[in-house]
């Protein structure tokens, strides 16, 4: 009688036990949205993944639809060959806080009118990365200008669209740029160069890859006027000489790293001066014989 008391009790132990584990069970959907699925699970996930979460269920839709636009980075560089406008428009609709746009080739898909509406809602916006991008014009890259005016940081690699004039609005309304890349944006003159020189003080990193109509005055202002500048990309302006670098080394106290490959007229006689400063340079000194 004793054992079968005894058991009973265990059995009713282990009933009661289970029954507070399941009441202590929770679904996905149960765990805190923002504090832990957002923070922890969400960035851990392909963006092809967050999209076929909306089709779960209503409240899968709800929640990914908060996630989207509390989201503070949109980057569809991984996927930007199966990306679409109407995709982007998803995930930037409803946001008007993103600090990081990454939407680096997209060839096929991204245009003025699918761009301008989110750089006009997320004014907050401190990195855009629109490299590679052939069907955006001067006209996305003046609104950014106008109402993106503390973006840090602007990636333009290979835009050949980019022009005097669409440079020209974001110097003098983005006046807190600290890295520029403008490699492959042949449209791009001196007197463009100095201008952003002058009005971009906090310019810390610029590249001027590839902009083949570069000359030696447009050095002679940027090393006089970019004076925070540590990283400058020179390669391939086939224009420049060693004047460049001789103004480079007298006034440009804060570079630390100079890429001037496939630079016909810069030679050892002036990247010297550099390489004694301690500066990074991508081209070999010549050897002893």
């Amino acid at each position: 009688m004793e054992e079968a008391a005894s058991t009973n009790g265990v059995s009713e132990d282990t009933d009661d036990a289970s029954e507070k584990h399941e009441e202590e069970e929770l679904t996905f959907l149960e765990i805190p949205w923002e504090d832990v699925i957002f923070k922890y699970i969400m960035p851990c996930l392909p963006l092809q993944t967050k999209f076929q979460m909306r089709r779960v269920s209503k409240q899968c839709l709800e929640m990914m639809t908060l996630y989207f636009s509390i989201s503070r980075t949109v980057n569809t560089c991984r996927i930007a060959n199966k990306m679409t406008a109407g995709a982007l428009s998803i995930m930037t609709k409803n946001n008007t806080g993103l600090h990081d746009l990454v939407l680096r080739n997209s060839k096929d898909w991204l245009t003025d009118p699918v761009l301008i509406p989110v750089l006009k809602q997320n004014q907050k916006l401190q990195r855009l990365d629109i490299s590679n991008c052939s069907f955006v014009t001067n006209s996305s890259l003046q609104v950014l200008g106008v109402n993106c005016k503390n973006v840090r940081t602007v990636c333009l690699t290979d835009c050949h669209w980019v022009s005097v004039e669409g440079l020209t609005v974001l110097a003098f309304h983005c006046v807190n740029i600290e890295s520029l890349d403008l490699t492959g944006c042949w449209g791009i003159t001196d007197e463009a160069i100095t201008l952003l020189a002058m009005q971009c003080k906090k310019l810390q990193y610029l590249s001027l890859a590839k902009i083949y109509g570069l000359t030696d005055y447009a050095m002679s202002i940027l090393a006089r006027e970019a004076t925070s500048m540590r990283h400058l990309n020179i390669r391939g302006c086939w224009r420049l000489s060693d004047d460049s670098i001789r103004i480079l080394a007298e006034y440009a106290t804060n570079l630390k790293a100079l890429e001037a490959r496939e630079c016909r007229d810069i030679t050892e006689n002036s990247l010297y001066k550099l390489r004694n400063r301690g500066v990074k340079i991508d081209v070999r000194p010549p050897q002893p014989p």
